[in-house]
C-alpha cells in the first residue's frame, strides 16, 4: 500500500503541475522528447522513465524535505544516481554492450557518490541512519554490472531496511510534521526499493537490455544516439599525382650503368680489403707483416715464464647479480565456498553483500582499502593485511587478527570477542551502541595497538584513545622449591 501511494502522489503531483499551466492562461509545453518519453524507444525505458518520475521522485522530495538530510545532500545524490541509472537505459536503447571500462566513465558520476555517501554516512548527528540507509540503497546500481541482476536485485534490495527501522523507531518519540517527514522519508525508501527490484526482475532479468546490433557506446551522447562512422579522409591536394613506382627492371639498369665512385668510402673499403688479403697471404707474413705487429720469440716465452710478474694481469671475475625474486600480483577476488566468503588480494574499495548469520569471512592480503561487512555474521579473520579499514554492523562469535599491519577495524553494533596476534598499529574502533556490551580483547606479539571508545557526550565531545600495553614487569620471590611470580604491565606514559 505504501508503494501505491507515492506512485499515487507523484501522479497527482503532475496533473496539478498541468492544470496550474492551463489556469494561467498558457499551453501545456512539449520539450524535445528524450529517449524516455518517446514512444518509439524500447518499453524498459519508459518504465524507468515512470519509476523515475514515481517512486524515485517522491524519494527525493521526502529527502530535501528534512533540513539534516539537506544538509548531507542526501536529496541530490539520489537525484544523481537514478538520473545516471536512466542516461544508461537510455544507452542501453541505443548500443550494444560496452566493455566495463566505457561503462564505468560514462557512470563516472554515479560512481563518485560512493566515497560521498560513505563520508556522509559517519558523520554523527540526527541524520546517521539516513544517510548509512541512503548508502546501502546505493548499491543497487551494481545490477549494471552483475551477470544476473535478478538474483542481485531480490538479495540487495532489503539491506536498508536495518536503518530505515530505526527511523520509525525514533520518529515515535517525535511529533506533528517532524514524525510525518521522518516516517514519509522510511516509507518512500521502501517502496523505491521494492519499485527498483521489481522493474530489474521484469527487463533485466538476466542481462541488461543492451541493443544486440546497436552503436558504440563511446561516441553515444545522452538525446544524440550513438555517433555513426564518418567519411574517409580529405582528398589528396590537386598537381600531386601518386609517387613513382621503380621496377626490378629499372633498378638493375641502373646498378650496371653506375660507376664506381674513386674517393671517399669506397676508398676506404678497397684500403681495408687489401689489409685483408695481406692477412690471408701467408707469403707476405700474414697478420703480423699487414698490421706491423712485433713478433713473440721463443726467449721471450720462457722469459715470461721464469717471472710471472711479466705476465699480464688477469681480470678479476665479477661477483654475480643477486637475483631479485619478481613479486607476482594476483587478481582480486570475492567468493562464498562451504560457508565462508574468500575475499582475497583486494586493493580497491569492497563491500561483501549477501553475507547472513551462519557465515564466515575471510580476508586475505588485502592492502589500502576498505572493506565493509553488512548485517550479522558468524566471525570474521583478517590474515596479512596491510593499512586496511574494515566496517561490520554485528559479529557473534569473534573478530579476528593475525599478522597485519596498520589496519582498523569499526563495529558498529557489536562483538564479544576480538583477537589480535603478530600485529603492529592496529585500531579497534567501538560505536556507543558496541561500546555498551565491549569485547574481551585478547592480544599476543602486538604492538602500537590502540582501542577507541566513544567520549562522555558521543555528539559532542571527542572520542578516547587507550593505548594496549606492549611491555610487562615479572618479579619472582620465594625460596628453593617454591617460587612465585607477579607479573604486572608497564605503563606507556611516564
Amino acid at each position: 500500500m505504501a508503494a501505491v501511494a507515492t506512485r499515487l502522489e507523484a501522479v497527482v503531483a503532475r496533473l496539478e503541475k498541468i492544470a496550474d499551466s492551463i489556469a494561467a492562461g498558457g499551453s501545456v509545453g512539449v520539450s524535445a522528447p528524450s529517449a524516455g518519453d518517446s514512444k518509439d524507444s524500447p518499453k524498459f525505458v519508459r518504465a524507468y522513465q515512470e519509476f523515475r518520475e514515481g517512486e524515485a521522485a517522491a524519494f527525493i522530495a521526502a529527502a530535501n524535505a528534512i533540513p539534516e538530510c539537506a544538509k548531507l545532500s542526501i536529496g541530490d545524490m539520489a537525484q544523481t544516481l537514478y538520473d545516471g541509472i536512466g542516461t544508461c537505459m537510455q544507452m542501453a536503447a541505443d548500443c550494444k554492450k560496452p566493455d566495463q571500462a566505457t561503462l564505468m566513465a560514462k557512470l563516472k558520476s554515479v560512481t563518485e557518490l560512493f566515497p560521498k555517501a560513505e563520508k556522509a554516512a559517519f558523520k554523527r548527528g540526527k541524520a546517521m541512519n539516513h544517510a548509512t540507509a541512503f548508502k546501502e540503497m546505493l548499491q543497487m546500481v551494481n545490477f549494471l554490472f552483475v551477470p544476473k541482476p535478478r538474483g542481485f536485485a531480490e538479495d540487495s534490495y532489503t539491506t536498508p531496511d536495518t536503518y530505515l527501522n530505526k527511523i520509525r523507531t525514533a520518529a515515535k518519540k517525535m511529533d506533528g510534521d517532524e514524525k510525518a517527514k521522518q516516517i514519509k522519508f522510511a516509507d518512500t525508501a521502501k517502496a523505491l526499493g521494492i519499485a527498483l527490484k521489481d522493474y530489474i526482475k521484469e527487463y533485466h532479468a538476466a542481462a541488461v537490455s543492451w541493443k544486440k546490433d546497436g552503436g558504440d557506446a563511446k561516441s553515444w551522447t545522452p538525446g544524440a544516439g550513438p555517433a555513426s562512422a564518418g567519411p574517409g579522409g580529405p582528398p589528396p591536394p590537386p598537381g600531386l599525382g601518386p609517387p613513382p613506382v621503380i621496377t626490378e627492371a629499372d633498378y638493375k639498369t641502373s646498378a650496371k650503368s653506375s660507376k664506381p665512385a674513386t674517393g671517399g668510402m669506397s676508398a676506404v673499403f678497397a684500403q681495408i680489403n687489401k689489409g685483408s688479403s695481406q692477412c690471408e697471404s701467408a707469403e707476405k707474413g700474414g697478420a703480423t707483416q699487414a698490421f706491423k705487429l712485433k713478433r713473440v720469440t721463443k726467449e721471450m716465452k720462457k722469459a715470461m715464464k721464469k717471472e710471472p710478474a711479466l705476465k699480464p694481469k688477469e681480470k678479476k671475475a665479477k661477483a654475480p647479480k643477486k637475483k631479485v625474486k619478481k613479486v607476482v600480483k594476483k587478481d582480486p577476488s570475492c567468493e562464498f565456498r562451504q560457508g565462508t566468503w574468500w575475499v582475497e588480494h583486494q586493493v580497491d574499495n569492497k563491500e561483501v553483500s549477501g553475507v547472513e548469520l551462519k557465515h564466515n569471512v575471510y580476508i586475505y592480503k588485502s592492502e589500502k582499502n576498505v572493506i565493509t561487512i553488512p548485517g550479522k555474521v558468524k566471525s570474521i579473520s583478517m590474515d596479512g593485511c596491510k593499512r586496511t579499514t574494515v566496517i561490520f554492523d554485528q559479529v557473534i562469535s569473534t573478530f579476528e587478527l593475525v599478522g597485519c599491519e596498520s589496519c582498523k577495524v569499526v563495529c558498529r553494533v557489536q562483538v564479544p570477542s576480538v583477537a589480535i596476534d603478530k600485529s603492529k598499529g592496529t585500531q579497534v574502533t567501538l560505536s556507543t551502541s558496541a561500546a555498551q556490551n565491549p569485547p574481551d580483547i585478547v592480544t599476543s606479539n602486538i604492538s602500537e595497538t590502540n582501542v577507541v571508545l566513544p567520549g562522555k557526550n558521543p555528539e559532542k565531545d571527542d572520542p578516547i584513545e587507550i593505548p594496549l600495553p606492549e611491555q610487562y614487569l615479572t618479579k619472582i620471590s620465594g625460596e628453593n622449591g617454591a617460587w612465585n611470580t607477579d607479573t604486572t604491565m608497564v605503563s606507556h606514559g611516564g
